[in-house]
């Protein structure tokens, strides 16, 4: 085996359905796995091996005692990311790796990234926002004082990345991190991506700031390729409920579960739209508090185009303004 795909899954039943679901669609592709190692990190092995005993999982204990030595004795959770991802580094050093948040599931064949390691490249989930445009985008619902402290740290301030002197400012982007596909030699980069990750917490407490690091990182060093039409992240608060009520459905009948999978292809598109109405309809509820109301009709479209002939739009779209 020389790839990995590894998954950060602990907390409780609902968390460990999101990863089973992730794991699932990874295989449901069928594609040449044979040298592709899947590696959970987890508080509860058990419940994995239920559903999923395959000796291509491998399923490490995330003990108490790891589990504060990944974030390092900070408060920062997100630094168990950092750590499971430098951890896999070190216990397979030949090997590529992809990270991925359990809140995903692969809408396209994992071969895409799988396939397309290289030193020169990496994949990321989306691009989101230029950090020149953070502090005005964030102020939109109350948190722009993160993103402004963040500016204001690394303002016309050295950073070390490869034992190079390097400065980061407002052109770069911050790229969502629900995928992070990188080559065996990013190893060697993984301690400058735990100090930035801590620098930046530390002097910002901004909740992004272990994507942060490695996006900026990562654009110093390499070509940053999106996966967002590869993988689905499902990160918003009401997608996730709205994906945890059909997962608790899903994972009740074991042979129902594997019929879902062996139709994949299909319910994925399905389940997709599915997210992305939600999202739409979210959205047009946001633009009416707002009062964007051009952001709002811009929405509806979008909802239309996906459903053209589907007459329960209009009711959702009416609860969602009224």
């Amino acid at each position: 085996m020389n790839k990995n795909l590894v998954l950060l899954s602990y907390g409780g039943e609902t968390e460990y359905k999101r990863a089973l679901f992730c794991i699932h669609s990874f295989f449901a592709w069928n594609f040449d796995s044979e040298n592709i190692r899947i590696i959970v990190y987890t508080d509860s092995p058990s419940f994995f091996v239920e559903y999923i005993d395959n000796p291509a999982v491998e399923y490490i204990l995330l003990t108490p005692e790891l589990s504060i030595e990944l974030q390092r004795n900070t408060d920062y959770i997100h630094l168990k990311k950092v750590g499971v991802i430098e951890m896999t580094f070190q216990k397979y050093p030949n090997d590529d790796l992809c990270f991925i948040d359990t809140d995903t599931f692969f809408i396209q064949n994992p071969a895409h990234i799988f396939n397309n390691f290289d030193s020169r490249k990496s994949f990321l989930h989306k691009k989101e926002y230029q950090l020149c445009d953070a502090v005005e985008q964030f102020s939109s619902f109350g948190q722009g004082h993160f993103p402004q402290s963040f500016m204001n740290f690394i303002s016309c301030k050295k950073f070390i990345v490869g034992g190079e002197e390097v400065i980061f400012d407002g052109t770069y982007f911050s790229w969502n991190t629900g995928v992070l596909a990188l080559n065996k030699d990013f190893a060697n980069l993984m301690d400058d991506v735990t100090d930035l990750t801590i620098q930046f917490h530390e002097n910002s407490r901004w909740f992004v700031s272990e994507q942060l690091a490695f996006s900026l990182v990562l654009q110093k060093v390499t070509e940053i390729r999106s996966a967002e039409n590869i993988v689905c992240h499902y990160w918003g608060k009401r997608q996730k409920v709205m994906m945890d009520i059909f997962l608790t459905k899903l994972f009740r009948d074991k042979s129902e579960l594997a019929q879902y999978f062996i139709n994949f292809t299909e319910n994925s598109k399905k389940l997709l739209i599915r997210i992305e109405n939600d999202l739409s309809l979210e959205q047009i509820k946001i633009a009416k508090v707002q009062n964007n109301y051009f952001y709002a009709f811009k929405q509806i479209l979008k909802l239309f185009l996906r459903r053209p002939f589907q007459k329960d739009i209009y009711k959702q779209i009416y609860q969602e303004i009224v």
